[in-house]
């Protein structure tokens, strides 16, 4: 440990404590929240002594919140990186008239991140499927961290769509920041389709795109109502 603070680099995850998270997964993946996994039950999925758990976890509350955890690290930060990249992009792009280059740069933004964040849902369909049962499960340890983790998710779009300029003009910060957080928590739930429906999922990302194209051009016309009602 001491090395690792020395060097800068981080040190290995112990195997029990991975066979362990994963063992969770697997078991809590099907129709279970994990606070109801059995101490025993998990060890034996994971092929370990019983006592291994607590060398990791304080309780099963403690390794749900390290698996939360886990999943927002693999998603956050390459979800802000393509939304840049995507962005950077669109305003290279000489085609796009100027009378319309927010709206046009926002949806091919909104297109491309929508896209990896549901390729991020198949190939982790298990984590998705349990933050989905937590966020609505007993443990108020976990429904709290996944409530800040997806204000997390809509402050990191809010700031995005303000810096690259992916809203049209006359969308407040306000109002930004709650079509952010709208969509943090819908994306969450089209999760559930996309992965359970895979004959719709074009039509999934489809709705997607469609509703945070809404959600913009109505905050847009709000803003524009309220001018012309102003004296």
């Amino acid at each position: 440990m001491a090395e690792a603070r020395k060097t800068g680099t981080r040190p290995a995850e112990a195997p029990g404590k991975r066979a362990l998270m994963d063992a969770a997964v697997r078991l809590a993946a099907s129709s279970r929240c994990i606070t109801s996994l059995g101490l025993r039950e998990l060890a034996r999925e994971a092929g370990l002594n019983p006592n291994t758990f607590y060398r990791h976890f304080r309780d099963m509350d403690d390794l749900g919140l390290q698996l939360l955890r886990e999943s927002n690290q693999t998603l956050r930060a390459p979800l802000r990186q393509l939304r840049r990249k995507a962005a950077r992009q669109s305003i290279a792009d000489g085609s796009i008239d100027p009378l319309q280059e927010e709206a046009l740069r926002g949806r091919r933004v909104a297109q491309q991140t929508v896209k990896l964040y549901f390729e991020y849902v198949l190939k982790h369909r298990d984590r998705v499927v349990i933050a989905v049962r937590e966020l609505h499960g007993p443990s108020e340890l976990l429904r709290a961290e996944l409530r800040k983790q997806m204000d997390g998710f809509a402050e990191d779009m809010a700031a995005d769509v303000q810096a690259l300029g992916l809203a049209p003009k006359g969308i407040s910060p306000a109002q930004i920041k709650l079509i952010a957080t709208l969509l943090s928590r819908n994306l969450l739930y089209l999760s559930l389709d996309y992965i359970g429906e895979p004959e719709r999922r074009e039509a999934i990302l489809e709705l997607a795109h469609e509703q945070i194209n809404m959600l913009f051009a109505g905050a847009y016309l709000l803003q524009e109502m309220a001018k012309n009602d102003s004296p």
